[in-house]
């Protein structure tokens, strides 16, 4: 994203005061509220966000279950791989696909509220944003961060900041929270963004 005429350092760069992250690893901690869903399902579960240049890797484990999605800015298409119980799917969205897998966040309702706290030793904010079909997100973000892109496009896209945590409530009953415990400002290699050639079985987009 945003043009490769240099190369954006893991020391980053700072503009108007926020530090633009051309290369991070962020993992979080998943967890659900009491009577959301079954505790087991997500014991050990993590996500991890990798972020180099214009590329984006989401990873997400849990009770056996794995799934990666890769984005790249320079590319069209973007790639989601499957795994679990020792079978391995993939399945390939145009950008076109992917938004409209999105649709619920169009015309979302962002608002940005009063109050203050830290998280990894950074000021954040807070932010409540409310999709179309009721959905509600609770955001703690901090302004003094941001990558160079983001991992979901759709999602924040009105946090000017990057996020630290985030708590989704459907239906006023499911919860589920994503806590960041760790930024790794190391460089990522460029092969996590490699897409496998062989050993995943391709899925048309009806599935």
């Amino acid at each position: 994203m945003f043009l490769f005429f240099f190369t954006i350092s893991c020391l980053g760069f700072k503009s108007s005061g926020q530090r633009v992250i051309g290369d991070c690893t962020i993992t979080f901690q998943v967890s659900a509220g009491a009577g959301s869903i079954d505790s087991n399902a997500i014991r050990n579960a993590y996500k991890k966000l990798y972020i180099s240049g214009g590329k984006a890797l989401t990873e997400i484990s849990f009770n056996g279950f794995e799934q990666q999605t890769i984005y790249n800015e320079n590319n069209g298409n973007v790639y989601i791989l499957y795994e679990m119980s020792g079978d391995k799917y993939m399945r390939i969205l145009t950008k076109e696909e992917w938004m409209a897998q999105y649709d619920n966040y169009k015309d979302a309702k962002t608002e940005l509220l009063d109050g203050t706290s830290n998280m990894l030793g950074y000021a954040c904010k807070q932010a409540r944003i409310t999709l179309k079909d009721g959905t509600k997100l609770s955001v703690l973000y901090t302004p003094e961060l941001k990558t160079t892109v983001a991992e979901n496009p759709y999602e924040f896209k009105n946090i000017n900041g990057l996020v630290l945590k985030y708590e989704a409530v459907v239906q006023d009953k499911y919860r589920i929270t994503y806590t960041a415990s760790k930024i790794d400002f190391n460089p990522v290699p460029v092969e996590k963004f490699s897409i496998p050639k062989s050993g995943y079985r391709i899925l048309n987009n009806t599935h």
